[in-house]
């Protein structure tokens, strides 16, 4: 099966809201618990710049909002993996591209 570039948000017990971003077949395969899903997206990696940016809604959980991204992104709570091990905030950037491909910094 292919993999795509997804992310979603989920709530954790100790982290709070964590946005994790990872190459999957389906958003779902990102996720601990599907009942404390937010909602997800697809995302880009200008990788000469170490920016991620963040767009559009997952098929199996909508689209996650706005302000859950930026306030995952400003705790700096952007995993790689369902199991919060490796934080992406040290090492990347991150930017958001709306509806009408507005691109918003962080």
């Amino acid at each position: 099966m292919d993999v795509f570039p997804k992310f979603i948000i989920e709530t954790d017990e100790q982290e709070g809201d964590c946005l994790i971003i990872a190459k999957c077949t389906f958003h779902k395969q990102l996720v601990t618990d599907k009942e404390k899903v937010k909602g997800g997206g697809w995302w880009t990696l200008d990788r000469e710049n170490k920016v991620f940016t963040l767009y559009g809604k997952s098929e199996d959980f909508g689209e996650a909002k706005f302000d859950d991204i930026k306030d995952c992104v400003n705790r700096k709570k952007v995993f790689s993996n369902p199991s919060l091990v490796r934080n992406l905030t040290e090492d990347f950037t991150f930017k958001y591209k709306n509806e009408v491909g507005e691109i918003i910094e962080f």
